[in-house]
């Protein structure tokens, strides 16, 4: 790689990561209105809204310990936002299902993760559409994407 695109691959990370910071701070506020922490928060975003999912699988969807799942899930369990059950086809597994309130909130997070924030709002259609390409073609060189 050249000296120029190694350079040029650094001011582009930095100012991605300032956007980021900067949308994180609203992600936040979405969490902390919701009275929920943002590995909740997540773990809510994550889960399917349509039926049980195995605790190991929300552990490989948030890339962590299947011990921080279990944390999570008794977090979401006592506020009542998930059920969490044995599964039919093996007994060693625990699934993990939305309760109504927890479909609520599941719901409510997609809504909040669906808005853009304004740093992309500020940009022209066509800045919008070049970014979005380009994102998608990064996105598509992530190991285990599909890409």
């Amino acid at each position: 790689m050249s000296t120029r695109k190694a350079e040029l691959a650094e001011e582009t990370w930095a100012a991605l990561t300032h956007v980021m910071d900067a949308v994180r701070d609203s992600w936040m506020e979405a969490a902390r209105n919701l009275e929920l922490n943002p590995g909740e928060m997540k773990a809510l975003g994550v889960l399917s809204a349509d039926g049980a999912q195995p605790m190991g699988a929300l552990a490989k969807a948030l890339r962590c310990d299947a011990s921080n799942v279990t944390w999570l899930a008794d977090r979401l369990e006592a506020r009542g936002l998930v059920e969490r059950h044995t599964a039919p086809n093996d007994r060693r597994v625990k699934t993990l299902s939305l309760t109504d309130a927890g479909r609520a909130a599941h719901d409510h997070v997609h809504e909040l993760l669906r808005i853009p924030p304004a740093p992309l709002l500020a940009l022209s259609t066509s800045e919008l559409r070049t970014l979005r390409d380009l994102m998608t073609k990064c996105w598509e060189q992530v190991p285990g994407t599909g890409g």
